[in-house]
């Protein structure tokens, strides 16, 4: 259980992260429609480098400032602010139209190099799981340790490939704007981030 629960926790945060709409999920949805999965592939492969890379260094992050509890209550007041505006985006907003997540690809590029290059600029996944790992240490969920951090990350890896072939198959068909789940994404995830939400509020409170 305790090698299950770090690989578990990275793939549900990935899962979770990874089906906030972002220019890589754009982007790998237009490679798979344009110019095939293989070349889809490419990009997502780019993207796990990086991604395992950031998630990597969020651990290590994280341990540092978990040590300091003046931080550490810091980011837990940040933590509640950003997930109470995410519900309040994810209930307000209107679904995007699919022109809207259009992203122009420049073919000459090789999708490997530009997965890479497209994370590289999408910092966020930095300071998301800075928030998971602080959240494991505070409530003793596991053992943060080089193991549990390779397991941390092998499950955010195989989490943002379940996330982007979501996608991918999502947009697969003219018809995908009949799509229940996805005519209503918003909605399921500003639940999701509501009961974050209120548990970083029971948090706040209970301290």
């Amino acid at each position: 259980m305790n090698y299950l629960l770090p690989f578990l926790t990275g793939l549900g945060a990935s899962v979770f992260g990874t089906l906030l709409p972002g220019i890589l999920n754009a982007t790998v949805v237009k490679i798979s429609k344009k110019e095939g999965m293989k070349n889809a592939y490419s990009f997502m492969l780019g993207t796990f480098i990086i991604i395992a890379l950031q998630t990597y260094l969020a651990v290590f992050f994280a341990k540092i400032i978990d040590q300091s509890v003046f931080i550490t209550n810091i980011l837990r007041e940040i933590g509640f602010v950003v997930f109470l505006v995410l519900t309040i985006y994810f209930f307000v907003a209107k679904p995007k139209k699919k022109k809207d997540i259009s992203v122009e690809i420049t073919r000459k590029r090789k999708r490997f190099t530009q997965g890479i290059l497209l994370s590289l600029i999408n910092v966020f996944p930095v300071f998301y799981y800075v928030f998971i790992t602080i959240a494991v240490l505070n409530n003793n969920l596991y053992t943060v340790n080089y193991i549990s951090n390779i397991l941390f990350t092998v499950g955010v890896l195989i989490g943002a490939f379940l996330a982007f072939m979501f996608y991918i198959n999502l947009f697969k068909n003219k018809t995908v704007k009949d799509n229940f789940v996805l005519k209503n994404i918003n909605k399921i995830l500003g639940c999701i981030t509501g009961v974050i939400t209120l548990i970083n509020l029971c948090k706040l409170f209970y301290k």
